[in-house]
């Protein structure tokens, strides 16, 4: 996986995309692509780790009684909202202009890279291979989701939040989400904890 540095000391790879668009090569706080980083409800800035998540006092159980957003009424409940940036995970904690990717960011790269199921250093995911250059890819591990005070499909589904909430129900936000046979744009519950990956 090619890599370069980001203005603001985050690495990055250049998949020739149409846009430009730059897109990290590791999750919000993680050290190397392979880690899952940091799991996130949407439209919070605090993540959380494996071992933070649980339904014993202090843990967090990412459920809709602990999440930040009345998903009835205030400036996310309407269909189709955008992130903004001051609620958006990878602005905050990667800076710059670094930020979630919106929908039509997530479709750019599965049109324009071809995707393979693959294990990497024992970590299953998905290789997003640029279709101009072979030599330029991203890897995104199939890390799973927080629901609920548990992990779930750590090793067969792979979520990442975009920035725009869902356009038919205000209670979920679209994502992209894959595992070994398929990688579809779908809504996901905001809720839930998912990993962020800056663009």
């Amino acid at each position: 996986m090619t890599k370069n540095i980001s203005n603001n000391g985050y690495d990055f790879v250049n998949l020739e995309l149409p846009s430009g668009t730059l897109w990290a090569t590791a999750n919000v706080g993680a050290s190397e692509p392979t880690e899952a980083g940091l799991y996130f409800q949407w439209g919070e800035v605090k993540g959380f780790k494996v071992d933070e998540v649980g339904e014993a006092n202090g843990k967090k159980y990412f459920g809709w009684e602990d999440y930040k957003w009345n998903i009835d009424s205030g400036k996310y409940a309407t269909y189709g909202s955008m992130l903004e940036l001051k609620d958006d995970a990878a602005h905050v904690h990667m800076g710059g202009e670094w930020h979630i990717p919106t929908p039509e960011q997530v479709k750019e790269l599965v049109d324009n890279t071809t995707s393979k199921w693959k294990r990497v250093n024992g970590v299953r995911g998905r290789l997003f291979t640029s279709k101009k250059d072979k030599t330029k890819s991203i890897f995104i591990p199939s890390a799973g989701y927080m629901g609920l005070g548990a992990l779930k499909g750590k090793g067969s589904l792979g979520e990442i939040w975009t920035s725009k909430v869902g356009s038919y129900l205000s209670c979920t936000a679209e994502t992209l989400d894959f595992g070994r046979g398929h990688v579809i744009q779908q809504a996901f519950y905001r809720s839930a904890g998912l990993l962020v990956r800056g663009v």
